[in-house]
């Protein structure tokens, strides 16, 4: 078989191959069998959307997370506050994704009956790309935010050296046809996920990117690595940080930034598998229909989006987007020719396999169509039609 591999290297495999091979994984840790596709689904979405940094190549530390009790492969979740339209969990350092698709499902039938719904998550480890989330709640007629605290990893405006989180958060609207301004972005300059890519493929950062430990600029992932990444936007970035930091900390009781440990799979030498990684999780969730015409925000969702669309696009730009259109093409194309996977990656998948006594994931041949439909997995808050 000649695999299907791209001009970046990467190996091209069936989607729902790929869910099924993480799932059995990290059913091996005795994980329920839900929480293990959901977030084996979450994973394999985001390698699927262009967002290989939260996608497979996590998923060697995540088992190892789970192997050494880090992470709960089996949380006793348990609400410690709820009234109509709000509801606080302890997650018992499970993994984000299973608590918060079920805080997901837990807020919408509150904002249908008083129009708006928070949630709060403590005690929780990664939650993953926050737009797993918003989508969901977007596919079934909600506008809704997520967001989580981080262990420090940005610097401050004006400081040295890391001392506030990347604070990611993602928002998404119902539109006519689809989710609409699907945002997805933490704020920091790039992730340290990102920045290790970076590093195993031998790469220069970007300039005003990162800091050394000195504080001083630097284009050398070890070095950024070990030093801090910038906030975006400059101050503006790292006031939004310390916002979703009060929302997913402050006001859930979960760790602080300060108080939140790095596990070191970004970085250099042996992770910490000790230590306390889980975070704070915040979601809001809003009904389209508030204010009585829920068809008529889903139209206002697809002309603020088309509006963009329309622009004319700048010198050597071919066309201009909104906010989600990238990871909406991305995945589109990924049903025609297969989920990308670095070659690193794909054979951590195969290292896996072998030591688990599990059958590696087939990539495509070159004859081969992709999804064929397989992937699509409705129910998942994750499909794009």
């Amino acid at each position: 078989m000649n695999a299907t591999v791209d001009s970046s290297g990467a190996v091209r495999y069936d989607l729902g191959v790929l869910c099924a091979f993480a799932g059995d994984v990290l059913r091996t840790t005795k994980m329920r069998p839900e929480d293990a596709r959901l977030l084996a689904r979450s994973l394999v979405e985001a390698d699927a959307t262009g967002v290989a940094t939260h996608g497979l190549t996590r998923l060697p530390a995540y088992l190892a997370q789970l192997r050494a009790g880090q992470v709960n492969p089996l949380p006793q979740e348990k609400v410690l506050a709820e009234t109509p339209s709000a509801v606080l969990v302890d997650a018992d350092r499970g993994f984000g994704v299973p608590v918060g698709v079920r805080m997901i499902d837990r807020l919408l039938p509150k904002a249908r009956e008083t129009g708006v719904a928070f949630g709060g998550v403590r005690r929780v480890a990664h939650f993953g790309a926050a737009a797993f989330f918003t989508r969901r709640a977007a596919e079934q007629g909600f506008l809704a935010f997520a967001m989580s605290s981080t262990s420090p990893s940005v610097v401050p405006f004006g400081g040295r050296g890391p001392r506030i989180g990347n604070s990611p958060m993602s928002f998404a609207a119902p539109g006519t046809d689809a989710p609409e301004l699907v945002l997805d972005m933490a704020q920091s300059v790039s992730s340290r996920g990102r920045i290790k890519v970076f590093a195993a493929e031998g790469k220069e950062l970007p300039p005003d990117w990162a800091v050394d430990r000195d504080g001083l600029p630097t284009r050398d992932p070890a070095a950024a690595l070990a030093g801090g990444v910038l906030p975006s936007g400059g101050h503006k970035g790292a006031a939004l940080s310390l916002m979703v930091e009060m929302l997913a900390s402050g006001l859930t009781g979960a760790h602080l930034t300060q108080d939140i440990r790095h596990a070191g799979f970004t970085a250099a030498g042996t992770p910490d598998l000790g230590a306390d990684v889980t975070v704070g999780n915040a979601f809001l969730v809003l009904d389209a229909a508030m204010f009585g015409d829920a068809a008529a925000v889903r139209r206002r969702a697809s002309d603020i989006a088309d509006h963009v669309r329309r622009s004319e696009p700048a010198r050597d730009v071919e066309r201009v987007l909104a906010p989600g259109d990238p990871e909406r093409a991305r995945f589109a194309a990924t049903s025609e020719s297969g989920v990308p996977i670095a070659p690193a990656t794909a054979h951590s998948l195969d290292v896996l396999a072998a030591e688990l006594g599990l059958a590696a994931p087939l990539p495509l041949n070159d004859d081969q169509g992709a999804l064929n439909g397989r992937g699509r997995e409705h129910g998942t808050g994750a499909v794009f039609e």
